[in-house]
């Protein structure tokens, strides 16, 4: 029978140094699909970011063209009935 040893209370009972895990211990993700996927990320959001600052602008310009045109509209029905 094995004894299993008592899991440590205070801080100063846990182990200090690096210990290597034994086994076949492999990383679930690599490194650089990682990073990859990250910028691609980064790309996709600053990419919809880009084109909602776009439309919301052209919908603005579209506003401003339309006051414009109403405001020269009323400056020359004033200037008629002058």
């Amino acid at each position: 029978m094995t004894e299993t040893q008592p899991q440590p209370t205070e801080p100063s009972d846990r182990a200090t140094t690096f210990q290597a895990v034994e086994g076949n211990a492999k990383e679930q993700y690599s490194g650089g699909a990682l990073l990859v996927t990250a910028y691609v990320a980064l790309w996709v959001v600053l990419f919809l970011w880009v084109a909602t600052v776009w439309r919301k602008q052209s919908a603005i310009s579209a506003r401003l063209a339309d006051l414009e045109r109403v405001l020269d509209k009323a400056a020359d029905d004033l200037d008629k009935k002058k």
